[in-house]
């Protein structure tokens, strides 16, 4: 029992941050060719209109296409928008099958049983609409689609043979269980995928030691943001993260007590910072944190935020009498006022760092500032 509650729990943990980013790529994607096949689809339905201008079926498929084109525009606004986040391919693979069931749906209402629940064009599409889950490299996903799809469909059968007072030869009962059970496979065959496709991407973006996003998955995560931000005009800043004094502690404490103190740091900075920003390790004892939607003042309050976090993050070394804590000093640049690429940003903010060592240390220095003063109130 405890054991399925522990497999339970781990299966709706939501997945690795690392898989943020090509989640959010993959869901463009896929609303764009959820837009593009709409269109065509809506297309074609006209074209054999014109051809079978008394088909009522058509004029269904029509108005569903129609429904459908909107529901794709409307899904492609939302993700070119809006942050990416999970519950968006949650929300988008809930809708790609519930629009085929309610296709459905309108034939059973209609009176026109056989093309509710033997219909040839559209129970296809559910699996494409399956299928695509595994690009939103979230296998919980995949899982609620295929449980929507097939409680909707046995709801659909049903209803349709309560209704109409179909026996179980009208219905086709065994071959209705197949399609049942190709809906229920094809969505354990998609969390399956998805699981195998996180686990090489997670490790090959995640540094070993921290967990936090290596320099290259925090290089692509940041072109993915600053785009958005481009496209939106709005602004995002960066934050570059030096442990103070790292050498010495190293020595004091050896290597072992090193990792130790950079894992805590990474821990504090995990702790500290929004959903919607992201952490790396550029190497050795330095950290970049990066702040979508956020200009210069607020990145300082943040990055002062940050800094106060990890002074106050106890660390415990192993063989090491009492508590031992570290120091950060941070410096702060913005984009676009402080540069258009992100290697002008990184030295921009580099330099900050380094005049905030020599200012002291353990302080954080942006545009025009000579320091944030220690202890300061941090509403952030």
């Amino acid at each position: 029992m405890i054991n399925a509650i522990s497999v339970t729990k781990r299966f709706w943990r939501p997945p690795d941050a690392t898989l943020m980013a090509p989640a959010a790529e993959g869901e463009l994607i896929i609303s764009r060719i959820r837009s593009i096949l709409a269109i065509l689809g809506l297309g074609i339905a006209l074209v054999a209109a014109l051809r079978h201008p008394n088909s009522a079926d058509l004029r269904i498929y029509q108005a569903m296409l129609t429904l459908f084109v909107a529901m794709s525009l409307v899904l492609h606004l939302l993700v070119r928008r809006v942050a990416y986040s999970w519950w968006v391919g949650f929300v988008a693979s809930i809708a790609d099958v519930s629009v085929i069931s309610l296709a459905l749906a309108v034939f059973l209402m209609l009176g026109s049983h056989q093309m509710a629940v033997h219909n040839e064009i559209l129970f296809p599409a559910y699996f494409y609409a399956l299928s695509v889950t595994t690009v939103r490299l979230d296998h919980r996903a995949c899982f609620i689609a295929g449980a929507c799809a097939s409680l909707q469909y046995i709801g659909l059968v049903a209803l349709a043979g309560s209704v109409f007072q179909l026996g179980p030869e009208d219905l086709q009962v065994e071959a209705q269980a197949v399609r049942v059970a190709l809906l229920i496979g094809m969505s354990g065959l998609g969390v399956l995928v998805n699981l195998r496709m996180q686990r090489p991407h997670v490790l090959s973006a995640n540094d070993p030691l921290t967990g936090l996003l290596n320099r290259r998955a925090f290089m692509e995560r940041w072109e993915s943001e600053q785009a958005r931000a481009r496209r939106y005009g709005r602004p995002i800043s960066i934050a570059v993260i030096d442990v103070d004094y790292f050498k010495q502690f190293n020595d004091r404490y050896g290597h072992a007590g090193g990792d130790s103190a950079l894992v805590a740091v990474a821990a504090a900075l995990r702790g500290r910072v929004r959903e919607t920003d992201f952490v790396g390790r550029l190497g050795g004892e330095e950290f970049v944190v990066a702040f979508p939607e956020t200009g210069s003042s607020a990145s300082l309050v943040a990055a002062e935020g940050v800094r106060q976090a990890i002074e106050n993050s106890p660390l415990v070394i192993a063989g090491a009498r009492g508590g031992a804590h570290v120091t950060v000093s941070i410096g702060v640049a913005s984009w676009p006022e402080h540069g258009e690429e992100i290697s002008r940003l990184l030295d921009r903010a580099d330099d900050r760092m380094y005049e905030a060592k020599l200012a002291g240390k353990n302080q954080v220095v942006g545009p025009a500032q000579q320091g944030t003063p220690l202890g300061a109130p941090v509403p952030y």
